[in-house]
């Protein structure tokens, strides 16, 4: 009768050796993902250093207000014939920011139908200083 409560004893010291040495991989895996997130974390703290820097540096556009936005979709939606006609008398500063807002297949179309001269004209803009 001794010999089959030794059998049992050397199954649960088994037993807690496996469980030691799995709690053991747990426990090396989890350090390891832990240190993984960390690195990403970091990274991810230095990018957002980088975007809050570039919003910081660089040149914020003009806000296009909501006249100029209806102006805008109107030419979008105009016959190109129509509004290059139209275009043709217009101040050449305002058909190019007109023109740079558009789809660029109708500024394509518009430009088409504009005198050769004015079309030239407006599609020639100068970069801001």
């Amino acid at each position: 009768m001794l010999a089959f409560p030794l059998i049992s004893f050397d199954q649960s010291a088994l037993q807690k050796k496996v469980k030691a040495k799995k709690e053991a991989e747990v426990e090396s895996e989890l350090k390891a993902v832990s240190k993984e997130l960390e690195e990403k974390l970091k990274r991810l703290e230095e990018e957002r250093k980088k975007l809050r820097e570039l919003k910081r540096v660089e040149p914020k556009k003009e806000e296009v207000s909501p006249d100029f936005q209806k102006l805008i979709a109107i030419f979008n939606k105009a016959d190109p014939d129509e509004a290059g006609a139209v275009m043709n008398n217009m101040d050449p500063n305002l058909a190019t920011e007109i023109l740079l807002n558009l789809k660029a297949t109708q500024s394509a179309a518009i430009l088409s139908a504009m005198d050769s001269q004015r079309a030239a004209q407006v599609s020639q803009f100068k970069k801001a200083p």
